[in-house]
């Protein structure tokens, strides 16, 4: 079969939508088949430039292609009879976040481009052939805003047999791209409040100049320097397997994120995940005080946690075992997943 991937891209930026694009594109290679994968640039400017992008998209026919799979806006506004939507997330800023710190501005033409922008997917989501979602939070925003309804398929993790458990360290791992969604910020606050010689280690970059100079300022203003460890650079895969598999814990604390593949490599790596109730998608595989923890983001009950486990480490072992259990019965699997998408 010939197939088009129709992704964004963000110059300058890889992150887990990008890595798991790019592994579903091996994975048809592997079995088979013929397939392009397509990244179409997302403006800064999301007054003009945002919109035509979106017109640009409109524009693109991909007819000679047997199926064309589609997964953030406005890539899925291209054309094509049997157009599948496997959605990572729509443009959150002019829904859950819109009004808020991260979103839109709510005035006159943050109002204008909501709507604009809310026919468009009402449209264009509308007529795809098939609609996925990747996570039942991302579900829950389109109906909630769209009216529309999406079955979820949940996104399998990047070789995931390369994960392993070597030892129940003193440090809770954060492996993640370094931005105020992720919330890195909740968990520097949260070692302000931690009464055991639990460590926080941060693994990512950030590539926010003042995102960067606020968990600085966090760190030296509350003297962490001995308790979180920030290097600030990109952690290549084998070395974030390594740091999981040595762990004592793994905290994953995004808002409303879409899914959290961080959650998958906690498992997978048999250790607990701590996360928080509103942290979307990636809470969705957790039960709480069974594979992990869903607390609320308040840095006081992390802290909480965090001490917890390092003061009952066989706790944190049988967690970690009962994580990866869970995930292998989950059977989230590329087969399985790539059967779906090409129904």
């Amino acid at each position: 079969m010939k197939i088009a991937l129709i992704n964004t891209i963000t110059p300058f930026v890889r992150g887990g939508a990008e890595i798991a694009v790019e592994d579903l594109y091996d994975q048809l290679k592997i079995r088979g088949h013929k397939v392009t994968l397509f990244r179409i640039p997302f403006p800064d400017d999301y007054e003009v430039s945002l919109l035509e992008t979106v017109l640009a998209c409109k524009m693109l026919r991909f007819t000679s292609y047997d199926r064309v799979i589609a997964f953030k806006f406005p890539a899925y506004c291209v054309y094509h009879p049997q157009k599948v939507l496997w959605l990572f997330h729509q443009f959150r800023q002019v829904y859950e976040l819109f009004g808020r710190e991260y979103g839109i501005d709510d005035n006159k033409e943050g109002r204008a481009l909501k709507s604009i922008i809310t026919n468009i997917d009402n449209e264009e989501i509308g007529c795809s052939y098939l609609k996925y979602c990747i996570a039942k939070e991302v579900a829950k925003r389109l109906k909630k805003y769209n009216n529309l309804n999406a079955t979820v398929i949940s996104l399998p993790l990047m070789n995931s047999e390369a994960y392993y458990c070597n030892a129940t360290g003193d440090y809770i791992y954060y492996p993640s791209r370094v931005t105020p969604l992720k919330r890195q910020h909740l968990a520097i606050e949260a070692m302000r409040y931690v009464e055991t010689d639990v460590k926080l280690v941060l693994a990512g970059i950030c590539k926010e100049a003042e995102y960067e100079n606020h968990l600085k300022d966090l760190i030296n203003k509350y003297k962490l320097a001995d308790k979180v460890l920030w290097e600030n650079t990109w952690v290549d895969n084998s070395e974030k397997i390594k740091t999981l598999a040595n762990a004592l814990g793994v905290m994953y604390i995004p808002y409303k994120e879409d899914y959290g593949l961080v959650t998958l490599e906690g498992f997978y790596s048999s250790k607990p995940v701590l996360s928080c109730t509103d942290s979307g998608g990636t809470a969705e595989f957790i039960k709480n005080n069974y594979n992990g923890y869903i607390t609320e983001p308040e840095p006081r009950v992390l802290a909480t946690v965090m001490d917890a486990l390092f003061n009952n480490k066989e706790l944190a072992k049988k967690i970690g075992l009962n994580a990866r259990e869970y995930i292998l019965q989950r059977n989230i699997t590329w087969d399985e997943t790539i059967r779906r998408l090409l129904a």
